[in-house]
Formats: structure tokens, C-alpha cells, sequence
């Protein structure tokens, strides 16, 4: 006996049938091309005229419906729920059993679930005995990677300005806060007034990044809670603390030498970075971590995956996917990252969902997919939408010509990624007169349009245009130039 049957819009047929393939279920195709038309009355009718005496034990149908599908119940006398939105998320639905909605589509409630799977697994982890704390933060082994976000060149930087991009990562997810030092400068005092400073005003970890024994030191005196890095030509000069965590790196002497001379000078809380390469040393430097690990399965290790992000021409989001997934494999406590260019824009809050991703399919013992959330961006796992439109007459669209001026006046549109908006300025007779500003393209043209700030419906169509590829690129965290091509592959 088939106990499920999917309800689908005739646009939507052959994805829901794929679907009803892996699940044994039956399919009733709605008198409708999308999920939005059906209606309670017509959703009754089908179902009662189809299905004959089949009783089945859950009804489900489009995310996109317009009603409550307790009314339809009501009618046939079976279980009706909400499935997703679209038809390729089906499968991944049914499979994670989670407990459907009448109301509220199915892949918002799959994402919760997967939240609420990731918490579970975070606070199972918390419970465990950590190797030493980096201010609260529990360090060791089957504890989540911990974050640092660095403050490039930070003394160059007023405390407003440090605070901010402190503010900003940890609002992305960084856990510890990084204090950058400038290499071949002796910028102590500053250092230190900016570890006190972000100390004082976040109450989060706080880290002094220098190799020049006398910043550390003063940075520890500041209050830093962490130290990069100590090695063989700086550790007999830095100030050893209980209550301070240090990592060691190599230098001219190995990575195990330069841990055992620290511990004979009483460092505590050691953790080793044996330093990611970027290419073409990552896979050389890889096998250092995983020697490592395989002779202490117990010693924190850090890795700092802005090296490699930083030195190869593609996007963030599958570099921090994959250097997540490896530094979750090798059981990493920290990974060092920065946003110090446009192209590593958005690293922090990247790196951050590829972790959760992992932690939990660590947890789960499973591959980082199907999550229910992901770090997906520019592509996506379901095919889209295909119509069939054979034996309609096909236009072929021409090159039009030249864009006539609008009498209302230009606008010109730009992104403010600090603030995650769309800007969208017009010109009237004597330079800009008024900026429309959101972070929805269909809300600034709207107002655009209910402003009487176009009359043309070429200008009107142009705007669209380019404010929905701004919405994009703001999204994508891509910088836009108004009137560029798109440039993929």
C-alpha cells in the first residue's frame, strides 16, 4: 500500500514525479501550472476523484499553496500537510522525518531542525573536559573550531575603527578577536591601548598577533588572553602566564623542538600551528598536520586558512568550505582568518557556516550535505524550473538601440557593503537630490516608481536590471560596477 501522495502543479510534474520514484509515493497533478493557484475546493475535488478508496497517511503539498491545508483535510478525511517550496527539496524533506506543518512551508521548518541539531551537538560538546580555556572558551579535542578574525595592521587603526571591524567579526561569528601587529615595528604602546580597549569594551577573548617579544609582552600586560606566535628567537623574551594561551610555530628550528623548549620555559596552554602553506605547499603542509596529529592525538592545533584564501583567484565560500572540512577531520581548535581584501569579503561569517556544517556532520557521522543549511551561494542543488513551451512561436530578441536619456534624470547605483545596502542616487539639474537606499532591489524600485523618479518604460526596465544584479552582488559580497557585465565563467 503507497501511505504517500504528493500534490504538484503541471510546471512541477516532472521534478515531484522524480521524487515520487524515491519515495514509493503516488502523484495527483492539480488543473494548474503553479503551486499558487490551487485552491481548497480544487485541491478536494482532485484528491477525492483520484485516489478512489486509497486512504492515505500523509498528503503533501506544495510549500507555495495559498491555504491552511487543514481545510483541506477537513474535506478528504487524510493527514494534509506543507511540503517545501520546491519540488527538488521533496525528497530531502520526507527523509529527515521531520514533524510537518499545515501552514508553514517544509524547508523552513527542515532549516530549524538542522539548527536545532547543530545546538544539540554544540552543547554536547561543552559538557566535555577542555585541554585549558582561552578566556571562557573551552579548548581540545571534539570541541567546535574556534574562530580568530585578525585586525590587519591594527596600530594603524584609531580604537573607533579597531572596535568596529571587532564588532563586525564577531557579529559574523569570529570567537576571538585578533590584535595585528605591523611586521618590522616596535608599535607597543598601541598595541597594548587596543588590547585593553577591545577587552574592555566586548568581553570576549582578545589575541596579540606579533613576533617581536616586546609587543607581546605588552599586549599580555593589556590583558591579551591568547599569543601568536612564539618560536625559537622570541620565546625566551616573552613573559610566561598561567592564564595565557600560547601557539608555537616553526621557524629555524621544527615545529616539536620549538614545543618542548617552550615547555621547559614553563609556557602553558601551548598550541601548535605547524603553518598552512598556500598553494602549491597546501598539500605539503597538510601532511604536518596530520603528523602531528597522528603522534598527539591530544595537543590544540591552529590553522590559518586566510593563506590559502588570500593566494588563489576564487571564491571564498568553497576554499573556507573545504579548509573547514579538513581542519574538522584533523580536529583543529583554531582557525586564523582575516577579510583583508575585496575578494575575502564575508570570510568570517563563510568559514563560520562551514564549521557548523561539519561540526555537525562530524556529530552525526555523515558527509557536510543535505543539513538542511549550507554554504551554497552562486549555485544551488535543485535543477530549477523547466517550461515546456514547444510549438510556441519563438522571437529571438535584437540587439536594441541606443538608451534614449530619461527627461526625470539618471540615477547611479552602488553598493554600501557595510551597512548591506543597495544605493541608488539620482541626478536632477544641479547633481544628486536624492538617494533611495534598501537591501530588497524590488523595494528601491518600487520607490523609485512611486516617487515619479522615472518615466520611461525602457529606463524603468534598465533599473530593474541593474538593481536586481546589485542585490545580487551585495549577496554574493562581489564588488559592482554599474553597467558591467556580469563576469563568470
Amino acid at each position: 500500500m503507497v501511505e504517500l501522495l504528493l500534490i504538484t502543479g503541471r510546471l512541477a510534474e516532472p521534478e515531484v514525479r522524480k521524487a515520487a520514484v524515491e519515495l514509493r509515493s503516488d502523484v495527483a497533478v492539480m488543473p494548474v501550472d503553479v503551486a499558487q493557484f490551487i485552491t481548497v475546493n480544487m485541491a478536494a475535488d482532485a484528491i477525492k476523484s483520484s485516489t478512489g478508496d486509497s486512504n492515505y497517511s500523509k498528503i503533501i503539498f506544495p510549500g507555495l499553496v495559498q491555504f491552511d491545508t487543514g481545510d483541506v483535510e477537513k474535506l478528504v478525511k487524510m493527514p494534509c500537510f506543507k511540503g517545501p517550496r520546491y519540488a527538488s527539496d521533496l525528497t530531502e524533506v520526507i527523509r529527515a522525518n521531520i514533524r510537518l506543518s499545515q501552514t508553514e512551508p517544509a524547508d523552513f521548518l527542515l532549516e530549524r531542525h538542522g539548527k536545532a541539531r547543530l545546538m544539540e551537538a554544540l552543547a554536547k560538546a561543552e559538557n566535555k573536559k577542555p585541554e585549558f580555556l582561552i578566556g571562557s572558551l573551552k579548548i581540545g579535542q571534539g570541541f567546535p573550531p574556534r574562530i580568530i578574525a585578525e585586525i590587519v595592521d591594527a596600530p594603524l587603526l584609531t580604537k573607533e575603527q579597531a572596535l568596529e571591524r571587532a564588532q563586525y567579526y564577531l557579529s559574523s561569528g569570529a570567537d576571538i578577536i585578533d590584535v595585528g601587529a605591523i611586521a618590522g615595528e616596535d608599535n607597543s604602546a598601541k598595541l597594548a591601548k587596543l588590547v585593553a580597549f577591545l577587552k574592555q569594551k566586548l568581553r570576549v577573548p582578545v589575541s596579540i598577533d606579533s613576533l617581536n617579544p616586546k609587543e607581546i609582552n605588552a599586549g599580555i600586560g593589556a590583558g591579551a588572553d591568547l599569543v601568536l606566535s612564539l618560536c625559537s628567537e622570541n620565546m625566551g623574551s616573552v613573559e610566561t602566564r598561567q592564564d595565557v594561551a600560547y601557539i608555537a610555530i616553526p621557524d629555524s628550528e621544527p615545529l616539536g623542538e620549538n614545543l618542548k623548549s617552550a615547555e621547559k620555559l614553563g609556557f602553558k596552554n601551548l598550541i601548535a600551528d605547524p603553518i598552512l602553506s598556500p598553494p602549491f605547499k597546501t598539500t605539503e603542509s597538510l601532511l604536518h598536520y596530520k603528523g602531528l596529529r597522528t603522534v598527539d592525538q591530544k595537543r590544540p592545533m591552529m590553522m590559518g586558512v586566510g593563506n590559502v584564501v588570500e593566494l588563489i583567484d576564487a571564491d571564498s565560500t568553497g576554499v573556507n568550505g573545504l579548509l573547514a572540512a579538513m581542519a574538522v577531520e584533523l580536529d583543529v581548535s583554531l582557525l586564523l582568518t582575516t577579510e583583508n581584501s575585496s575578494k575575502t569579503r564575508g570570510s568570517v561569517k563563510e568559514l563560520k557556516r562551514a564549521l557548523d556544517m561539519c561540526f555537525l556532520a562530524r556529530s552525526l557521522g555523515t558527509q557536510p550535505k543535505d543539513l538542511s543549511f549550507d554554504l551554497l551561494m552562486a549555485k544551488g542543488k535543485g535543477p530549477g524550473e523547466n517550461v515546456d513551451v514547444s510549438g510556441v512561436k519563438a522571437v529571438v530578441a535584437e540587439p536594441s538601440p541606443a538608451f534614449t536619456m530619461d527627461p526625470k534624470g539618471p540615477f547611479t547605483i552602488f553598493l554600501d557593503f557595510k551597512r548591506g545596502r543597495i544605493i541608488a542616487a539620482h541626478s536632477g539639474n544641479s547633481g544628486y537630490d536624492m538617494v533611495i537606499e534598501g537591501d530588497d532591489a524590488e523595494f528601491v524600485s518600487k520607490k523609485i516608481i512611486k516617487d515619479g523618479l522615472v518615466s520611461s518604460l525602457e529606463h524603468a526596465a534598465y533599473l530593474g536590471r541593474e538593481l536586481e544584479k546589485a542585490e545580487l552582488f551585495l549577496k554574493l559580497r562581489k564588488g559592482y560596477v554599474q553597467d558591467d557585465e556580469f563576469e563568470g565563467i
